[in-house]
């Protein structure tokens, strides 16, 4: 079997020659490298140098190697847009103390460490893109894409994905998250209340974008996965209440997974971290069949999700913090507790629960692999096999 093979015999609950370690860019587990510093620490405590994956450094990252020597794979992304870049926003950088400060011509202003882009940090937005109706409508004006490409060209992008034989993923942006981005958590769920219109606006304008820009795409290259990000999450559970999501969020979804079903995906996923036991339901309501990367200290519980939606799709559950150094004792009761039986039922990607932290250690991460592989049968991987004392 090949990886588009598996992928489908999975998706399907059918059997396939091994479960593979398959993860999205974004939230890539153990299956698709890791930011810079992180990478480095593989590279100090043992991991060869040539082994690629390492993110952050401003070009496009490749995982060819990674995926080779790791025994993993992820799905093929689309490189083009069929559309000239938007205008965009003018940002100024300077730095204050240990701190990077960035203010954009929307009015935001970032504060972030030095090197963020290469490191396990998160930035600290002090003021969002995002405030009111003005700062909406100056937004929009400048992510408008340009001039749309002509039909021969986008065409001949298309067909350098035709003849594939690995899982092709389209995303399609998302819904509340996409709000909660542009105005911060705190404003993106009391606009909900103060100022509903404009909430329903913003979301419509991405679902515009999808139907314009995205959709066609779907329809020509019939892809395998149709991703979605919300992020709308956290470690109690959702950030707005059901009732919002079906009012603001359940007709795109509705929609996406009527596109994605007409073309054939076996996958619409959606990437959110947190707490995602009560979103399941919400998305399941409305076609969607997968998620992840499902943050084990969130509290989620995959037992009991596949209990609840048999049909689903899921992925990662296991604790990235296990192969960080002084944590090797953890790591055969995190994979032999929950890789068995949730492979046992079916739909289930075994992976990290999001992506590597810079505490871990070549031979954590080695000792990891090596008992996921033997757990899935995969035979795959150039690294060296290493069992827990």
């Amino acid at each position: 079997m090949n990886d588009l093979e598996r992928f489908r015999a999975v998706c399907r609950g059918e059997k396939c020659d091994y479960v593979p370690i398959f993860g999205f860019p974004g939230a890539p587990g153990m299956s698709g490298g890791a930011m810079a510093k992180t990478h480095a620490r593989l590279v100090e405590t043992g991991m060869p140098e040539w082994v690629d994956g390492c993110h952050g450094l401003g070009a496009g990252v490749s995982t060819e190697s990674w995926c080779r020597y790791w025994g993993t794979t992820q799905p093929m992304s689309l490189d083009f847009f069929p559309a000239e870049p938007a205008q965009g926003f003018k940002q100024e950088r300077r730095i204050e103390a240990e701190f990077e400060i960035i203010e954009s011509e929307t009015g935001a202003v970032t504060r972030q460490v030095i090197d963020n882009d290469i490191t396990y940090s998160m930035p600290e937005f002090l003021v969002y893109d995002v405030r009111d109706r003005p700062s909406w409508e100056f937004y929009r004006q400048r992510v408008m894409p340009g001039k749309p490409w002509p039909a021969e060209r986008i065409e001949q992008e298309c067909r350098r994905f035709d003849d594939r034989d690995r899982p092709l993923a389209i995303g399609v942006g998302g819904t509340w998250g996409s709000l909660r981005s542009l105005m911060g958590p705190a404003a993106g769920c009391t606009v909900l209340y103060d100022d509903p219109a404009l909430a329903r606006e913003i979301i419509e304008y991405f679902a515009w974008y999808r139907r314009r820009y995205l959709f066609p795409l779907i329809e020509r290259l019939r892809p395998e996965i149709v991703g979605a990000w919300e992020d709308m999450c956290y470690n109690h559970g959702m950030l707005i209440s059901p009732r919002h999501f079906r009012q603001l969020c359940a007709a795109s979804y509705q929609e996406i997974a009527a596109v994605a079903r007409d073309c054939g995906a076996e996958m619409v996923a959606v990437d959110c971290d947190g707490n995602v036991m009560e979103l399941v339901g919400l998305l399941a309501e409305c076609g969607v069949n997968a998620i992840y990367p499902c943050e084990v200290k969130a509290g989620n519980d995959l037992f009991e999700l596949r209990r609840r939606h048999g049909g689903f799709i899921l992925m990662g559950w296991l604790e990235k913090e296990s192969v960080n150094q002084g944590n090797e004792r953890r790591i055969a009761p995190e994979i032999l507790s929950k890789v068995p039986p949730l492979l046992a039922a079916g739909r289930y990607f075994p992976n990290g629960d999001h992506g590597l932290q810079p505490l871990v250690t070549f031979q954590n991460l080695c000792i990891f692999m090596t008992l996921l592989h033997e757990v899935t049968g995969n035979p795959q991987g150039q690294f060296p096999r290493i069992h827990a004392a």
